[in-house]
This record gives C-alpha cells, sequence and structure tokens, in this order.
C-alpha cells in the first residue's frame, strides 16, 4: 500500500521532467528564448523539425532577432531532409520575395516537395500561383522537374 504514493510522486516527476526539456513546451507556451536554446542543440544534430522551428523563429523574430537570412538556412537544412514543412516555409520566402529574389519558379519547386512530402497547403499555394497567372502550367512542370532533379542530385 505503501507504494502507490512513491509511484504517483515518479510519475509527476517523470511528466515535469519531459515537459521542460521539450522546446514544443515552451513554445507553445509563449517561452520563445527557453524553446530555441532546446532546439538548437537538437538542430545542430540534424534534427529537421527543430532546424525548421529555428527557421521559424528567426522568420518572426521570437525569442530572436528577426533574421531572415538564418531563417532560409534552417529552413533549407531541414528541407533537404525532406521535411514538408520547411519546404513549404522556403516556398513561402521565394513567392514573398524575403530576403531572397521574388522567383515563382523557385517558390513552386519547394511547394511541389512539400506537397509531395505531405503539406496540404502546398497544393493551395501552387493552385493560386496558376490561377493568378504569376505562374504558367510550363513553369511548373519545369519547377517539378528542378525539384525531382534536386532531391536526386541530394541523396547521391
Amino acid at each position: 500500500m505503501q507504494l502507490f504514493p512513491i509511484v504517483i510522486l515518479l510519475l509527476f516527476l517523470s511528466l515535469a521532467c519531459s515537459q521542460s526539456s521539450d522546446p514544443k513546451h515552451y513554445f507553445y507556451k509563449g517561452q520563445y528564448k527557453k524553446a530555441f536554446l532546446l532546439w538548437k542543440s537538437l538542430a545542430s544534430g540534424g534534427d529537421s523539425a527543430s532546424q525548421n522551428y529555428l527557421g521559424i523563429q528567426y522568420y518572426l523574430g521570437l525569442g530572436v532577432e528577426r533574421n531572415l537570412e538564418l531563417a532560409k538556412k534552417w529552413y533549407e537544412k531541414a528541407a533537404s531532409q525532406d521535411f514538408a514543412d520547411a519546404q513549404y516555409n522556403l516556398g513561402v520566402m521565394y513567392e514573398n520575395g524575403e530576403f531572397v529574389e521574388q522567383d515563382f519558379i523557385t517558390a513552386s519547386m519547394w511547394f511541389y516537395a512539400a506537397s509531395k512530402n505531405g503539406n496540404k497547403n502546398a497544393k493551395k499555394r501552387i493552385d493560386n500561383l496558376l490561377n493568378d497567372d504569376k505562374l504558367f502550367p510550363n513553369q511548373y512542370n519545369h519547377a517539378k522537374t528542378l525539384a525531382e532533379e534536386y532531391f536526386t542530385t541530394e541523396i547521391k
């Protein structure tokens, strides 16, 4: 009977410890500096989700000074590992011309890759570019070819 309180205490302590090491816990509570430090360590080890979150923090200036160059750098690291959300985020940067020259073909290349990797919003972005005559079907076909070549080359 005395084991029950000990088990409850151990369970509580393990939950408290797991929260403190989860950067999402801090990010979604608005504690961006804590999240950033945890993600930085994971991202440096190659974790693509953490790399994408670092990109988001730099892109939006959450807990760090806004820096589009560093946002792009971290998005690219995650995108090259087929992380769909980072591919989408890079596409947005190229579509809007943020830190990069505005380029709808390159944006579409990243949106296409993101769509293939499961990002649902990427296909909508492609459709909007096509419907708004910012991108023509032959250009989109070229963007798809570029994406396929990029990821074939990256794998070698």
